[in-house]
């Protein structure tokens, strides 16, 4: 019974990253830009992947896919010069997620986790930015220049991320919640008809 759980569990959350990345897709395309669930899909695929190997397979292969996807409608470059720090921020967060394996649904662990995701996606991508793209000057003035331009593009993103955590963590539990009831009562009713 355990195992079974687990394997639906597993699909369960796997059909929640999917939905949302391809959420990020729609989204893009209706121009409402940077209200995006990636930072949450990481945040999630480390909690709820017990098995590391999921944990960062699963929304690292379905960003890559979104990515691959808006590079094509958008016509721009896949493999750009900041992948780097987008992916490798990506990867923080999902062993950021592991802190919340053991927790049902704490929101305000959540939250915290949420802001600090968003926070460590900014400063790592932004120095990307910075220290790879031609932007800015290459000295401590630029470097300043580049994340205080960026501030307008992050209100939209960050309040995006917390959204969707909240969404993420708090449908999962609900999903989870009813087949785990009906489960319950089922084996409670055939233990008292024994």
């Amino acid at each position: 019974m355990k195992n079974s759980t687990s394997t639906s569990n597993f699909w369960l959350a796997t059909a929640l990253i999917i939905a949302s990345l391809i959420f990020r897709i729609v989204s893009n395309q209706l121009a409402f830009f940077n209200f995006t669930p990636v930072i949450a899909v990481a945040l999630f695929a480390g909690a709820k992947f017990k098995d590391n190997k999921w944990a960062f397979l699963i929304p690292i292969i379905t960003l890559f896919i979104s990515d691959a996807v808006l590079a094509y409608l958008n016509n721009f470059s896949l493999l750009h010069e900041t992948i780097l720090f987008t992916y490798g921020s990506l990867m923080l967060i999902i062993a950021l997620g592991k802190v919340l394996q053991k927790d049902k649904l704490n929101v305000p662990k959540i939250a915290g986790l949420s802001i600090l995701s968003s926070a460590l996606f900014f400063i790592l991508t932004n120095f990307g930015v910075w220290a790879f793209g031609n932007m800015y000057t290459h000295d401590i003035d630029g470097l300043i220049k580049c994340y205080v331009l960026a501030i307008p593009f992050n209100k939209v993103s960050w309040m995006g991320d917390m959204v969707f955590s909240l969404a993420l963590f708090g449908a999962y539990e609900w999903m989870q919640a009813p087949s785990t009831n009906i489960t319950k009562a089922f084996v409670s009713h055939k233990n008292d008809q024994q």
